[in-house]
């Protein structure tokens, strides 16, 4: 009778730590669709971002006016994925300094400051600018496809 006991014992532990394990891993997989939502959602909103600034609204003063809803997205994208880098995957590492409006797109700073420049500077910010959306969401997708391959079913 003690022995069955400790085998019943046995049995639901072992039982309750793979549902536990199983219903861990279901939820790292919800989060890293999330996380690749939100790189997709970070891409979208970086090159139309882009877009505005190069269409180049201007106030009555001639300052730039940007849509600042669009430069929020892209800052709630980013924050978004730090916060699910963060608590679910910390070891990839996600520096989410690199990845804001800011630094993604340089062709904003010299809007922002309004420095004048020629046809050519434009072209070189505005490529570079290109090749950061670019290369920031190939990491970002990285860092996802690199997550699936490891908590894959």
């Amino acid at each position: 009778m003690l022995v069955t006991g400790g085998i019943a014992i046995a049995a639901l532990l072992l039982n309750q730590y793979f549902v536990t394990r199983r219903t861990r891993k279901e939820l790292l997989i919800k989060k890293i669709e999330e996380a690749y939502q939100a790189t997709l959602a970070y891409e979208k909103n970086a090159w139309s971002l882009l877009k505005d600034i190069q269409i180049g609204r201007r106030d009555e003063h001639g300052n730039f006016n940007p849509d600042y809803s669009l430069i929020d997205a892209v800052n709630e994208e980013v924050e978004r994925l730090a916060m699910l880098f963060g608590l679910y995957f910390p070891e990839v590492g996600f520096d989410k300094d690199k990845y804001y409006a800011g630094p993604t797109l340089p062709v904003m700073e010299a809007v922002f400051k309004g420095k004048a420049m020629t046809e050519t500077e434009h072209i070189v910010i505005s490529h570079g600018t290109k090749d950061n959306i670019k290369s920031h969401a190939a990491e970002l997708r990285k860092f996802c496809s690199e997550l699936m391959t490891q908590y894959r079913h």
